[in-house]
C-alpha cells in the first residue's frame, strides 16, 4: 500500500514522470485498499508490472531496470529509470526484544510484542497494565494504528475509574519451616525472571533448602 502511495506522490510532484511497480502480489485486503491501488493505476497512470527485476545496471546517466511480465507470457521488460525504490518490508526496532524482556512482555520471532489473543484482548499484553498500539505490534498502517490506540486508550480508562483494583489473591512466601509435605525450593530464581510483577526478592541462605508455597493473604 505505501508502494501506491509513494507512485502517486511521485505524480503530484513529477507531472511528466511515469511511475513503474514490479510485483508478484498486491496486498490490498483493507477496506478501500483496492480501490486506492486501481486509483493510483487509473488516475496517476502507475504501471504495474507482474514480475521480478532480474538486474539493475547504471548507463549513460540512466538506471537500467531489466525484468520480465508474467502475464504477457514472461515478455522481457527494460526501463531506462532515473530512480529506483526498493520497497522493503517493515521492521521491529533493534532494541524492542531489550525493552520486551524489561516489561514482561511476550514478542515474537520478529521481535514485535505480541498480545494477549489475536481476537480476544488484541490491544492486551500478558502482563496487567501493559497495552499495545501501533508499529510495536506489527507492521500497521494509519486506520489500524489510530484503532489500536483508541482501544488501549479505553483500557487504560477502564483501569483507572475504578478507586480499588481487584488482584490475583494467592502469593508466594518462603516457608521457613521446611514442612515435609511441600516441594523444596532448590534456589534457582526461575520465579524472578518469569514475575511479571517483579515482586520477588532474592535472598541468599548457605547450607539450607527454602520451600516456596502459594497461601493466601488471609
Amino acid at each position: 500500500m505505501y508502494t501506491a502511495k509513494h507512485a502517486m506522490l511521485y505524480k503530484h510532484k513529477v507531472h511528466h514522470g511515469t511511475p513503474y511497480i514490479f510485483y508478484m502480489d498486491i496486498r490490498a485486503g483493507g477496506k478501500m485498499y483496492e480501490e486506492f491501488v486501481r486509483r493510483a493505476i487509473v488516475e496517476d497512470e502507475a504501471h504495474y508490472i507482474r514480475g521480478r527485476v532480474s538486474t539493475i545496471y547504471e548507463k549513460n546517466g540512466k538506471l537500467i531496470v531489466k525484468g520480465a511480465d508474467t502475464l504477457l507470457g514472461a515478455k522481457p521488460v527494460e526501463i531506462e529509470a532515473d530512480l529506483v525504490v526498493l520497497a522493503t518490508a517493515g521492521v521491529a526496532n533493534h532494541d524492542s526484544e531489550e525493552l520486551a524482556q524489561k516489561m514482561h512482555v511476550s514478542y515474537d520471532a520478529h521481535k514485535f510484542f505480541a498480545e494477549a489473543h489475536p481476537k480476544l484482548k488484541p490491544v492486551e499484553t500478558n502482563t496487567a497494565g501493559i497495552f499495545l498500539a501501533g508499529a510495536c505490534q506489527a507492521p500497521k498502517d494509519i486506520p489500524e494504528s489510530v484503532a489500536a490506540a483508541s482501544g488501549a486508550a479505553v483500557k487504560v480508562v477502564a483501569l483507572f475509574s475504578n478507586d480499588e483494583l481487584t488482584r490475583e489473591p494467592l502469593i508466594a512466601m518462603v516457608n521457613r519451616q521446611s514442612a515435609p509435605v511441600y516441594s523444596n525450593c532448590v534456589g534457582c530464581f526461575l520465579c524472578e525472571s518469569v514475575c511479571p510483577y517483579q515482586a520477588i526478592e532474592r535472598e541468599e541462605i548457605k547450607n539450607r533448602y527454602d520451600e516456596v508455597i502459594k497461601t493466601s493473604p488471609g
